[in-house]
């Protein structure tokens, strides 16, 4: 049987509002040089409006045209707003947690500093994350681009991060009650690699944090990450309630 050609899946930002869109330098690049597709080949686009269409291209002057010819109804939505602040690890790991945030479903994802965290400055990093972000929705299926904010300060972000359920993940923490996984809107926190220090743990509190576990074993950040997203993104197909 003769496999059916794959048709990539390319974010642009744009409305789309007109049935044409002049690709960028670097996208036509990435399109002609990267990707390989002929000026006869289809490609699907989307923005991060919830719009999604498939196009024919035309390439003149190494710059891509594409031509939009039909919508498409996404094929994935995110049934939770799930916003995960985690304490900055390597980057190596950061890269893998942001990555597998996007194809697991996050909303919001913030970058943030604790008295463990192995760097001081990693406002550069932004622009690479973005990418990660970019190429992750490309390949998930995601027509949302998570959002991912600028480092902050744990006490910054416990400021900015004031109002409805809010949990850290912690050893000694509470199993989630069915209430608790079931809810359209919940915020978590991992922290790094050692853990919190004392002190971090009394500032959770004191601004009504529930400390929370998803395992009896001590998980490292990326796993702890991977595990609380699948569980709360998917608690309704797998709990009892439901089968």
């Amino acid at each position: 049987m003769k496999q059916q050609k794959k048709v990539h899946r390319l974010f642009v930002n744009s409305e789309l509002k007109t049935d044409t869109h002049t690709c960028s330098n670097e996208l036509s690049h990435r399109i002609v040089n990267v990707l390989r597709i002929k000026e006869n080949d289809e490609l699907i686009i989307f923005n991060n409006h919830k719009n999604q269409y498939l196009c024919s291209l035309n390439f003149e002057n190494k710059i891509v045209t594409l031509t939009l010819k039909k919508s498409i109804a996404p094929d994935t939505f995110l049934k939770k707003k799930i916003s995960l602040a985690v304490s900055i690890v390597s980057m190596k790991m950061m890269d893998l947690i942001i990555q597998k945030s996007v194809e697991l479903g996050v909303n919001e994802f913030y970058p943030v500093y604790t008295n463990r965290s192995q760097y001081k400055d990693i406002s550069k990093k932004i622009s690479h994350w973005e990418k990660i972000i970019i190429h992750a929705s490309e390949q998930s299926g995601r027509c949302e681009l998570m959002k991912i904010y600028p480092p902050l300060t744990l006490d910054e972000y416990i400021v900015s991060n004031s109002k409805g359920p809010r949990y850290i993940l912690h050893q000694h923490g509470e199993v989630f009650s069915n209430n608790e996984l079931s809810g359209d809107n919940i915020t978590f926190f991992i922290g790094p690699e050692g853990g919190f220090e004392d002190i971090e743990l009394d500032t959770f509190m004191k601004n009504e944090w529930k400390m929370k576990k998803i395992s009896v074993n001590i998980l490292r950040t990326e796993t702890a990450c991977i595990s609380a997203i699948t569980l709360i993104n998917n608690y309704e197909s797998f709990s009892r309630n439901s089968l």
